[in-house]
């Protein structure tokens, strides 16, 4: 009633400040796919004020992601998602693994060095402090000996504990010091990684981001 109330008038921009915040879940998600559909039939520029990711991704064509009032980045969800300007937003925008460490040169060779002892080559402009990112998702585990190719790196870990999330498996998985967090699909008869199970991580090396800091 509020938003039909206001859009009557025929404002040029419409404010939405957390407009479903107080709705449950499955009402949530139908609301929100019919302001979508709404903003659409009426080509009416809309800002939409959420704390929830879901809303965020799902009703907006561009996004700003913003910190103590200072803006961090602004794109469409999938280009903020994938290509995070920085720290801030590949923390802010869903689960991210983000190992810090620095780039050196070795007989003219560069290596990300981790904080907490995980390397590996990788060739990237520039030296220094850097934090290595990827998403859960743009990893592979397997079990036994794996095939690597020079596309791909791979880490040596160990199973700590699994979340059956559904559609997805998520795994801890112990690599070095770090505890990478890890989806798999979960496909109906197949069974669940033990834990302590040792197991090798594939990440593709276009699926790694190298962001400062």
């Amino acid at each position: 009633v509020a938003i039909a109330r206001t859009i009557v008038i025929e404002p040029k921009v419409l404010l939405l400040d957390e407009p479903l915040s107080n709705l449950d879940a499955n009402l949530r998600i139908q609301m929100r796919r019919d302001i979508r559909a709404l903003q659409q039939r009426l080509q009416l520029t809309t800002i939409f004020v959420t704390h929830d990711q879901e809303e965020a991704n799902t009703t907006s064509d561009r996004m700003a992601v913003l910190n103590d009032g200072y803006l961090q980045q602004v794109g469409t969800p999938m280009e903020l998602y994938d290509n995070p300007a920085n720290l801030f937003v590949a923390r802010f925008l869903g689960t991210a693994n983000i190992l810090p460490g620095n780039i050196v040169e070795e007989d003219g060779r560069k290596f990300f060095v981790s904080d907490s002892g995980v390397n590996f080559p990788m060739n990237i402009e520039g030296k220094g402090q850097r934090s290595i990112v990827f998403r859960p998702q743009n990893a592979s585990i397997f079990c036994g000996e794996v095939d690597v190719d020079d596309a791909h790196i791979e880490l040596p870990g160990t199973i700590l504990h699994t979340e059956f999330l559904g559609s997805i498996v998520r795994y801890g998985v112990k690599v070095g010091n770090e505890t990478l967090l890890l989806d798999q699909p979960h496909i109906q008869g197949e069974g669940l990684i033990a834990e302590g199970t040792s197991v090798s991580v594939l990440v593709a090396r276009e699926r790694i981001l190298a962001l400062a800091g």
